[in-house]
């Protein structure tokens, strides 16, 4: 057990060294502190079991050095030692955690019962750590046998509550570490690397574990992690990736894809650790699902179908099968624009961007979206049906059909609509006359302008003059 001693008088410190390597074997003096700063450092860096502390002491004293020094350890015991008999100093002590209380010069068996006391306080609430360690690591254990067993009853989903209540997905590891043996080393290096809790047992002669992940589509960190031991091990190992599920009772399957998976990366003796192997005609298929969800402009689905697709396949394959598909449909975007993305928030910006650029192409060769550009922009000039199509380069026949069809309303009825919209703001504004706005939106005779706005309006544009007026 350590300690640290800290006072300001050498003689003290020197004198309470002594007192505890004579009357405590199991006790080791690992550092002595002669003010408040250095006694926060020693607990920091020496990391005692207990602390025995001045009250008295220049600059930071006691009683400041351990609120200071409980805020990063909570864990360390605290014995003030002190040569005032004063009750404020004891009240401070005692709102700081602080159980024991010596006064110096003090009588040798209080000194001895007081230090006592903390020891055995320490060695309780290990073994109680300990006891506690224990009873986890085997409940965990039960739950992880119970998912290899496929025993996914209502006891389960308990366990799961009480153990992970975070948890968003589970996904399994199935390792096997060839001529390593090192299962310690391993280990460590789960310890090390993984930014998840996890559980590892040996089981069917290979090394089983369950990771819990507070996300649901925690894939490319499963094949990062792998990685990353893989290449700490000198020796060749396997290790097989089960697929995240985010239900309990799925888990199973999660380890069968990664014994699976184990088995298959030893029979092709290439790829040492990797996600199950997809068939050639499910990538087909979700690939043609992808295309169909970016040329709809379906983001959220086209999201979650690149998060399956990036743990099945690499990256940099998915992404030149993007851009073939690209040109093969006639969509020219740029390779500046659509970057390869290599983690999961750099795919989910190129997927937002894909679905916004491919649309955005598709808007601007639309034929549709350029004549409703053209009378937008022209409706004030007396733009025929003719005029338009011609500038879409369509037969007239064929524009009058396709724009009723793709926009639910006639050619005629879009720019009366268009004209009208701009009549309205202008009258709004309340500065040219009748006359003035009906030449601006492209009618030559105010009269009929008067007659298609109280049509199409109900009110004729004086009556709407002056509504407006009176407002």
């Amino acid at each position: 057990m350590n300690v640290v001693i800290a006072d300001d008088e050498m003689l003290e410190r020197k004198a309470m060294r002594m007192f505890l390597e004579k009357n405590f074997s199991d006790i080791k003096v690992a550092g002595e502190a002669s003010n408040g700063r250095e006694a926060i450092e020693f607990a920091e860096r020496l990391q005692p079991d207990f602390m025995l502390i001045d009250i008295k002491m220049p600059g930071i004293d006691g009683i400041e050095a351990i609120r200071q020094i409980r805020k990063k350890k909570k864990d360390i015991k605290f014995i003030m030692v002190s040569a005032y008999d004063s009750f404020e100093y004891a009240k401070e002590a005692m709102k700081e955690g602080v159980k024991e209380y010596i006064l110096k010069p003090g009588k040798k068996e209080e000194t001895m019962e007081a230090i006592s006391r903390v020891c055995e306080e320490i060695i309780n609430e290990r073994a109680d750590s300990h006891q506690k360690e224990e009873y986890m690591y085997f409940a965990q254990e039960n739950f992880l046998l119970k998912i290899l067993q496929y025993d996914v009853r209502e006891e389960l989903l308990t366990q799961q509550r009480q153990l992970y209540p975070d948890m968003q997905g589970g996904f399994f590891f199935v390792a096997d570490l060839g001529d390593c043996g090192d299962d310690d080393l391993y280990q460590q290096l789960l310890k090390r690397y993984s930014p998840y809790p996890h559980i590892t047992v040996y089981y069917g002669q290979k090394y089983v574990t369950l990771f819990i992940s507070p996300k649901e589509h925690p894939k490319t960190e499963a094949l990062v992690l792998a990685k990353k031991i893989v290449s700490a091990i000198t020796t060749r190992i396997w290790i097989g990736i089960g697929y995240p599920y985010s239900k309990v009772e799925q888990l199973p399957y999660s380890y069968q894809e990664a014994l699976e998976t184990l088995r298959a990366l030893k029979k092709d003796n290439r790829t040492l650790y990797c996600l199950p192997f997809a068939k050639k005609e499910e990538l087909i298929e979700e690939l043609e699902e992808l295309f169909f969800c970016v040329f709809q402009g379906e983001i959220p689905s086209a999201l979650s179908i690149v998060q399956q697709l990036v743990g099945k396949m690499e990256q940099n394959e998915l992404y030149i099968k993007i851009r073939e598909r690209l040109v093969r449909e006639g969509i020219s975007i740029s390779i500046h624009q659509l970057s390869f993305p290599q983690t999961e928030a750099e795919w989910k910006e190129f997927i937002q961007n894909l679905c916004m650029k491919v649309l955005e192409f598709y808007h601007s060769n639309n034929p549709i979206e350029k004549a409703k550009k053209y009378i937008d922009l022209y409706y004030q000039e007396p733009i025929t049906l003719e005029q338009v199509a011609d500038h879409v380069k369509l037969s007239p026949t064929y524009f009058t059909k396709l724009f009723k069809e793709t926009s639910q309303t006639t050619f005629i009825d879009y720019l009366t609509e268009a004209r009208l919209a701009k009549a309205r703001q202008l009258l709004n504004e309340n500065i040219y006359s009748l006359k003035e706005i009906s030449h601006m939106i492209g009618y030559k005779d105010p009269n009929y302008f008067s007659k298609v706005f109280k049509k199409h309006y109900l009110i004729s544009p004086k009556q709407f003059n002056k509504q407006h007026s009176g407002d």
